[in-house]
C-alpha cells in the first residue's frame, strides 16, 4: 500500500514539476524597477512625503508605497481596511498599536524593523528628531479610518 501511495506521490509530482518550473521561469511583463532618483514624491494633507512604488493604492491589488515622515511628527490614531507590512529604512520610528494609543504606549523601531499588522488594527504612528522613511506593502484598496472627528493629520 505504502508503494503505491509513494509511487502515485511521486507521479503526480513530476507532472506538476515542469508546469511549476515553468511558470517561475516566466519573467513578469510588470516588472518595475526603481532607483532612488526615480522616486515621484507627493506632499499629503497629513504633513509627509509619498511616492507609489508599485500598484495602485486605490484600487484592488498589490501595492507598495514609500513614507518619508518629517522630524516630530504625529499621525492621528487611525485604522487600515487591509492589512499592512511596514519596513523601516530610515530613522526611528514610534508606533503604538492596539486599544492604547499615546506616545507612552509606542515602542521604537529602528531601520530594519519590519511590523505586519492585520486590517482594523487600531494604531498611531510619530517621530523623533529626525526623518523616518518606510515602506508600507497590502493589498489595495489602501483605506485609512480615523478614530477621531479632527480634520487634518500630523503636525
Amino acid at each position: 500500500m505504502r508503494a503505491v501511495v509513494s509511487a502515485f506521490a511521486t507521479l503526480f509530482l513530476l507532472t506538476l514539476s515542469p508546469s511549476v518550473v515553468q511558470a517561475q521561469a516566466q519573467p513578469s511583463a510588470d516588472v518595475v524597477a526603481l532607483a532612488p532618483d526615480q522616486l515621484e514624491w507627493q506632499e499629503t494633507e497629513e504633513g509627509f512625503l509619498m511616492a507609489i512604488l508599485y500598484g495602485d493604492p486605490s484600487s484592488e491589488g498589490h501595492y507598495a508605497i514609500r513614507f518619508k515622515l518629517p522630524p516630530h511628527w504625529e499621525g492621528r490614531p487611525h485604522t487600515h481596511g487591509g492589512a499592512e507590512i511596514v519596513t523601516v529604512y530610515s530613522g526611528t520610528m514610534y508606533f503604538a498599536y492596539g486599544e492604547e494609543l499615546s506616545r507612552d504606549a509606542a515602542k521604537s523601531f529602528q531601520p530594519g524593523s519590519f511590523i505586519a499588522l492585520p486590517a482594523g488594527t487600531k494604531m498611531q504612528a510619530f517621530t523623533g528628531d529626525e526623518e523616518v522613511v518606510v515602506d508600507v506593502q497590502g493589498q489595495g484598496p489602501f483605506t485609512t479610518h480615523y478614530l477621531d472627528d479632527k480634520g487634518g493629520q500630523g503636525r
